[in-house]
């Protein structure tokens, strides 16, 4: 995968627009071949909307959409709550849940769990950015984007304090400069002051 150099203030860029394009063309048309009776596609708020939203008008087959929003998982408790639920009922349908990426596993591995309880014909997940060296919970992806590694990226829908999900590209971010100063990158890409 082509990169970018990069200086201390230009993060590496992991996925130029153009292959953001390519990789989203491939899984819509993975997921087309393997769902021709149509699917429901159910996108994570907030970070997966980018991505869904080009995937959809990709997609050769029918397609519902709907969203699901969690908490984050709390690193001492390990608990995670359902902020927003499904309005369609999947029961007897085809689901994918879409995500923007797949990290450690446990937010995956509890929609998933959510969802299957629901009886749906089949529960699949498919992700732009999968960080296995992460994966605390082993879960099946059956349809990815792009392995990354341990590294903190920004853009198409992944953020930094709601900074930088606008982005048309995926890159590589300093987070000890974003936590000194979340605008760090506003400049770099936008083209103006922070």
């Amino acid at each position: 995968m082509p990169s970018q150099t990069a200086g201390p203030l230009e993060p590496r860029v992991l996925l130029a627009a153009e292959e953001i394009d390519a990789t989203v063309a491939r899984l819509a048309a993975q997921m087309s071949a393997r769902y021709r009776d149509g699917v429901v596609l159910i996108g994570v708020l907030r970070g997966s909307v980018p991505f869904l939203a080009d995937l959809v008008r990709a997609m050769t087959v029918p397609v519902s959409v709907d969203f699901m929003a969690i908490t984050p998982y709390t690193p001492d408790s390990g608990r995670v709550r359902l902020l927003k639920d499904l309005d369609l009922d999947i029961a007897g349908r085809d689901a994918v849940i879409v995500e923007d990426i797949v990290d450690t596993g446990l937010s995956t591995a509890f929609l998933r769990s959510q969802l299957a309880r629901r009886n749906p014909r089949s529960v699949a997940v498919c992700t732009l950015l999968d960080r296995r060296v992460r994966r605390v919970v082993p879960v099946e992806i059956d349809f990815a984007g792009l392995e990354v590694s341990d590294t903190f990226v920004i853009g198409y829908g992944l953020d930094h304090e709601g900074r930088y999900r606008n982005l048309r590209l995926i890159a590589a971010a300093d987070v000890e400069l974003l936590a000194a100063d979340p605008d760090v990158y506003v400049p770099v890409f936008y083209g103006q002051k922070a």
